[in-house]
């Protein structure tokens, strides 16, 4: 319960063709979102508080942050495969409606650090059928991206290989 308002600028968009020195298309993408304005408007009902109605009017929202970015540089061939490279950016933000920064001895309150990961991903397709690999987080960054039930850390380094079948 309770009013909040959400302000901000959402922007995407893929430049293809970025050379001709090679056959195929090298491209270039980006998303991004830029959010000033998260804030809680009014109070509400906290059913975990020893007060029932919070007043935390004028704050920022929890787990809001201000900037979310996506870059990616991809390659697809003329024929059969494909590959892409991503770095992923999340602003800090807030765990706790009172926006409190310092983390608390449950890790449940404090400032997420803002982190940015690296990802990638190449296909080979045959016919219907695709063999792929993907890279997420390749650098094994250590981060934090909840603190709901205590500090949760993002996904480690991970590796997935497989094959898509379309029938």
């Amino acid at each position: 319960e309770g009013k909040a308002l959400f302000q901000g600028v959402e922007l995407a968009g893929q430049a293809d063709r970025l050379t001709n020195a090679v056959d195929g298309n090298v491209f270039a993408r980006v998303a991004l979102t830029w959010l000033p304005t998260a804030e809680q408007k009014s109070s509400f009902n906290s059913p975990t508080s020893a007060t029932p109605v919070v007043n935390q009017s004028g704050k920022r929202l929890p787990y809001a942050p201000e900037q979310l970015l996506t870059l990616t540089l991809g390659y697809r061939a003329p024929q059969f495969w494909n590959v892409r490279l991503e770095y992923v950016y999340v602003g800090e933000q807030y765990a706790s409606f009172d926006n409190q920064t310092t983390p608390s001895a449950d890790g449940q309150k404090g400032l997420i650090d803002s982190y940015g990961i690296w990802n990638a991903v190449a296909n080979y397709t045959i016919g219907k059928a695709t063999f792929f690999i993907a890279g997420k987080n390749l650098s094994d960054k250590t981060y934090i991206v909840d603190r709901t039930r205590g500090i949760q850390v993002g996904m480690p380094r991970t590796i997935q290989a497989g094959l898509k079948y379309a029938f």
